[in-house]
């Protein structure tokens, strides 16, 4: 009776928790780059986690705060289909600590039949009965659960993935199993679980996250009768999660900068503003993302140009498979060897600075020096330069 009355509350959780994505729907006729969904490699990860947790039941207040906090740990592995949602699969679980009186109903093993046993608790066998009949129990147990989660910032800037940070809500069901320990015999419940995560990006492949989440659970999945609808923990934990292969997504529309060039005090800038329609890849043909300039015969770029760097950065975190190639030149003054030479030296150093600084993967980056052969400008000192460019996949 008492799993009949708690389903209907479980299946109107699960629906509260879909709506955030059913009324995401963009209005007709809006034109925005429509997320496409990556290979069925993509964007799987792993995840572990640690820390502490509470029980709430109906006599659990009369032991102290303290001696209710007991571990937490969780084993999470999930996917993200795009942007905005995903669905996971976690083990949680360890211990709980419970408080229970001698007024009560107790259930028998539920693998033998169920069949309650009445005032009778065995944990009481195995633990020290306080003068008001008040005594102390303990769980074991493990909460295996699928979930739907919910990329909650990136669905408020529709989709852009620059920030480092998500808040990420979940919900789902469960299925807990309660070990024999102390007592307490082996038991078996369905659950609701319900989560709020906070991510920070540390690397390409790794996040730190901070979870806080609460498992709902019909009144006798201790074994105890108390005579409420469900019982609940509520667990914090502070995790990594490993992605692999890749992560990110594409998108079908791209807006790539069209050719202009401008001068901002001694920097070139070269940028393409080409609307192009992308199935499969990112980029059409190669093009020039960005230059940095040097004076004469220096292979240190001049200061003043982080931003360049930023853009650089930037557009290889929203382009996973994207990789640059590192055009070293040098104006007509000197020998066509000497040159050469120095625009290898102002290459290679542009690749050490995207590399140590920036941390940028050096496989995705090639570096030449092509000298005075075939310059870009007319201007002899816009040639002291290495520019940027992007290649196709």
């Amino acid at each position: 009776m008492m799993k009949k009355r708690i389903i209907p509350v479980l299946v109107g959780c699960l629906t509260f928790g879909l709506l955030p994505k059913l009324s995401a729907q963009e209005p007709a006729g809006q034109e925005v780059p429509e997320s496409k969904w990556d290979d069925i490699g993509s964007n799987w990860y792993l995840e572990a986690g640690a820390g502490a947790q509470v029980l709430f039941s109906k006599d659990v207040s009369s032991l102290g705060f303290g001696d209710r906090i007991t571990p937490s740990f969780s084993l999470t592995g999930g996917k993200w289909f795009s942007e905005y949602w995903g669905l996971r699969l976690q083990l949680q679980g360890y211990s709980f600590n419970g408080y229970s009186t001698v007024n009560g109903i107790y259930l028998g093993d539920p693998l033998q039949g169920g069949l309650i046993y009445g005032p009778h608790d065995p944990v009481r066998n195995e633990v020290t009965i306080h003068p008001d009949g008040s005594y102390r129990h303990f769980l074991r147990y493990m909460n295996l659960h699928a979930d739907f989660q919910f990329s909650l910032l990136h669905f408020l800037r529709r989709g852009e993935t620059d920030s480092k940070w998500d808040v990420i809500p979940a919900v789902g069901l469960g299925y807990m199993h309660l070990f024999p320990y102390k007592g307490t015999l082996a038991n078996n419940a369905l659950t609701a679980n319900f989560s709020v995560m906070g991510k920070y990006r540390l690397t390409k492949d790794f996040d730190l996250n901070l979870e806080v989440q609460t498992a709902v659970m019909p009144d006798q999945f201790d074994g105890r009768i108390a005579g409420r609808l469900y019982e609940n923990n509520c667990a914090v934990t502070l995790g990594v999660t490993y992605y692999f292969k890749k992560r990110g997504f594409k998108h079908r529309v791209q807006y790539i900068p069209q050719e202009v060039i401008r001068v901002v005090k001694d920097t070139v800038t070269v940028n393409k503003e080409v609307r192009v329609e992308v199935e499969k890849k990112v980029f059409c043909e190669p093009f020039t993302l960005a230059s940095i300039r040097f004076n004469l015969n220096r292979y240190v770029p001049r200061k003043n140009q982080e931003m360049q760097y930023v853009n650089i950065v930037k557009y290889l975190e929203q382009n996973p498979r994207a990789k640059i190639r590192l055009d070293g030149y040098a104006d007509s003054l000197g020998t066509a060897a000497y040159n050469l030479h120095l625009s290898m030296k102002r290459a290679v150093w542009v690749r050490d600075i995207l590399m140590k600084e920036y941390g940028v993967d050096g496989s995705r980056i090639q570096a030449q020096g092509i000298g005075v052969n075939g310059q870009p400008y007319k201007k002899g000192d816009w040639n002291r330069v290495v520019l940027v460019t992007v290649l196709e996949e």
